[in-house]
């Protein structure tokens, strides 16, 4: 009976992600062919500042520009949401879409050795509200300390605080989650809304949710301002234009043709931390020697696309616990959670993935009045749960690695207690991979080159194994699985040794890459890029350092930061609008963009 269950939840699965990824073909396609009678784009056209990149950034930094009076082009390089992307739980779905950049890094030398060539897979939004349309949602606003140094004045971007964010608590969950919970409690870590009154700790997650349904910064372009900001889809951004060191506007291309746009007042990239190097060293900013290398005339000499950092994780499906308390692929696939979601807006079609979340102290640390250095995310199921369809393609597993490690445990309940690396003393890089605008960059996060963030996971994974041996989780059968991980069978299982071996196979990214185009070194705290007039960057790139917690938030804070250095302009455009004359303009520039 357990078999057939079993190969009916498998067919259902199946069925369905084959039906919504091959929607999402369609619905992108579509969107392509109805674009070509319906863009409107014009040439050598005039705003006062140009936005690259739809994102978290891009699309929140456009919509508080045109409330300030100013006229705005936001540049996209994909399209339209279809619908049903708003449901929460069909986020690992969108991934490895046409909605998806699919990049991967570089083979790592030092991890991700169970991953397909030893390459991480990178999933980065390519439509409208970016990356904020295919995250799991989760609000951490991280520590204090973590913005100490470069944003003291912290303003959380929630609609409490006058934000453009849905903040909501979760609206379902497992049984599991309440345990988990229970368990910290006896391991003596606090519980209680980490964003708010405790600064370490673990709760249920906040998530950017409204009515049940995932809340995303484009949903700020359906708004009042939307008359003052043109948004063209489909542009791909090929450099920025500059002249005499100043950014004076854009070149990109969309439907096959080339086209320029001017900017009065700026060039502002928003296009990620790997899209905003990537034109920028396109456009002649970055470091010399590798510039030089590949013919680009070199503008400005800046160290861009180095200090890449990145969160990353490991412990998926490391938990099996005797009791059916889990993720139910079977309750989540019948009529009646849908029934639940489409009328009541609640359910398991609401899930983000992750129930718990914290952070708290390594046994490593010594200072414990500084940030934290590890973070726990739970998740009540593994990525055996949907046997490989989805979750383990997502990740990049290799198919040895999956069939002879993780299908076995199809038939268990397994749960995630992933500790997450907080603050990673190794660095790495993004690179151009030619002159062509459409090659994907190189990207190279070096991951565990330095041991010390070896040393800190294996803590984390101790942490895990205490969290296991409490009472609470006893009482529901919890261990830990004692299978070798592929590749280690030559160590000790539980050494030392084998937990270094194991986190260096099993190395998979949180999703937050960061630091490319880092404050202080590329940008000003004005977010204004040294050495180019008129030319910025706003997005997860800037980020000095990682904050300790999902980065979503912070993405959201340091935006809302930007935009109240240019709303200090305001009275000084309005002024400046009087005796503007936009043809005047166009024929200044008008022999530069024609050449």
């Amino acid at each position: 009976m357990l078999a057939l269950q079993h190969f009916i939840i498998f067919a259902v699965t199946s069925t369905v992600a084959i039906i919504f990824s091959n929607y999402l073909r369609f619905t992108y396609f579509l969107d392509i062919f109805s674009y070509k009678f319906f863009n409107g784009i014009n040439d050598l056209q005039v705003y006062d500042y140009i936005i690259v990149g739809a994102g978290t950034a891009g699309a929140t930094i456009s919509a508080r520009l045109a409330e300030y009076g100013y006229t705005v082009l936001l540049l996209e390089a994909g399209g339209v949401p279809p619908p049903f992307l708003d449901i929460p739980l069909l986020a690992p779905l969108i991934q490895n879409s046409p909605y998806d950049w699919q990049y991967t890094t570089v083979p790592q030398q030092n991890a991700c050795k169970g991953l397909v060539n030893n390459q991480s897979r990178w999933p980065m939004g390519k439509l409208l509200g970016g990356t904020s349309r295919l995250n799991y949602m989760l609000y951490v606003r991280g520590h204090p300390l973590d913005y100490s140094d470069w944003l003291p004045d912290f303003i959380e971007p929630t609609k409490q605080n006058g934000g453009p964010m849905n903040i909501n608590a979760l609206k379902w969950n497992t049984n599991l989650s309440d345990i988990i919970l229970k368990g910290l409690e006896e391991l003596h870590q606090s519980i209680g809304n980490i964003n708010e009154e405790l600064k370490i700790g673990f709760m249920k997650p906040q998530l950017s949710m409204e009515n049940g349904k995932r809340w995303s910064t484009d949903k700020l372009l359906h708004t009042n301002v939307q008359n003052r900001v043109n948004v063209i889809t489909h542009a791909h951004v090929e450099k920025v234009l500059i002249e005499s060191k100043k950014a004076v506007g854009v070149q990109f291309m969309s439907l096959n043709k080339v086209f320029k746009a001017i900017a009065k007042r700026g060039v502002i990239l928003s296009a990620g931390a790997i899209g905003s190097p990537k034109i920028l060293m396109l456009s002649g900013i970055g470091p010399k020697k590798h510039l030089e290398d590949l013919k680009i005339n070199v503008v400005k000499d800046l160290p861009v696309g180095q200090h890449l950092v990145d969160h990353i994780l490991t412990g998926t499906d490391l938990v099996i616990l005797n009791e059916t308390i889990g993720f139910n692929m079977a309750d989540t696939l019948s009529l009646r959670s849908a029934i639940n979601y489409f009328l009541f807006e609640e359910g398991p079609w609401t899930s983000a993935g992750v129930e718990v979340l914290g952070t708290f102290y390594s046994s490593l640390k010594k200072n414990v009045s500084s940030a934290p250095d590890l973070q726990i995310m739970m998740m009540p199921l593994g990525l055996s749960k949907d046997n490989g369809i989805v979750l383990r393609r997502a990740l990049g597993i290799s198919d040895e690695i999956y069939n002879d490690y993780f299908a076995p445990l199809a038939y268990k309940n397994t749960v995630t207690i992933a500790p997450v690396l907080l603050h990673p003393k190794s660095t790495g890089e993004v690179k151009l991979n030619s002159t062509n605008p459409f090659d994907p960059p190189l990207i190279n996060p070096k991951y565990l080159t330095n041991k010390d963030d070896i040393a800190l996971l294996i803590d984390g994974l101790q942490f895990v194994k205490k969290l296991v041996q409490t009472s609470v989780m006893k009482s529901i059968g919890a261990s830990i699985y004692e299978k070798h991980f592929p590749g280690c069978e030559n160590e000790n299982f539980d050494s030392k040794k084998y937990w270094e071996c194991y986190i260096q196979h099993l190395t998979l990214t949180s999703y937050h890459p960061a630091g490319t185009c880092r404050m202080g070194n590329v940008v000003d705290q004005k977010f204004r890029v040294y050495g180019v007039t008129n030319l910025y960057v706003i997005d997860a790139s800037v980020l000095p350092t990682l904050p300790s917690g999902n980065i979503n938030a912070a993405v959201l804070m340091l935006t809302e930061k930007a935009a109240r250095t240019f709303k200090q302009n305001v009275e000084h455009n309005t002024n400046y609008k009087k005796c503007y004359k936009p043809h005047n303009y166009y024929h200044k520039y008008s022999e530069y963009f024609n050449r």
